[in-house]
């Protein structure tokens, strides 16, 4: 599936099922959002449904930490009891180390502000991809 064939009734729909999630990350993040550079996230609510999404535009190379403090105000401001984090940025669906800081910066601060992160992923020119749950777990 691609995000042309999502349902009509996407809002109504629990996001548990990942690739029903990349699919939702590919909408989210478009194309030219990918070669500027941006962070998305989707705020779910307590069924893992949308809510509202959100998005950091032409960020250039992710920095960690300054990704840090625009992702606190939000998540602060917010208090979603959910979200789907995820990286656009141009280049090879390869993870990088930037991306693995970036995902780092997001469950810890999820993890600060007890919000459930449901995934994170890396948007890239043409493939949405999951970092892996052993990463999140293991932090």
């Amino acid at each position: 599936m691609t995000f042309d064939d999502l349902p009509p009734d996407l809002r109504d729909l629990s996001l548990d099922d990942p690739t029903l999630r990349a699919d939702v990350v590919d909408l989210f993040v478009g194309a030219f959002d990918r070669v500027d550079g941006c962070f998305a996230v989707v705020l779910l609510d307590d069924e893992h449904r949308i809510v509202q999404p959100v998005l950091i535009t032409e960020m250039g190379e992710a920095d960690p930490s300054a990704l840090a403090v625009p992702l606190r105000l939000l998540l602060t401001e917010a208090r979603p009891p959910a979200i789907i984090g995820a990286l656009g940025r141009p280049g090879s669906a390869l993870f990088t180390d930037t991306d693995r800081a970036c995902h780092q910066v997001l469950v810890d601060l999820c993890r600060e502000l007890d919000i459930e992160l449901l995934g994170a992923y890396v948007a890239t020119d043409n493939l949405v991809r999951e970092l892996p749950d052993h990463l999140r777990m293991a932090s």
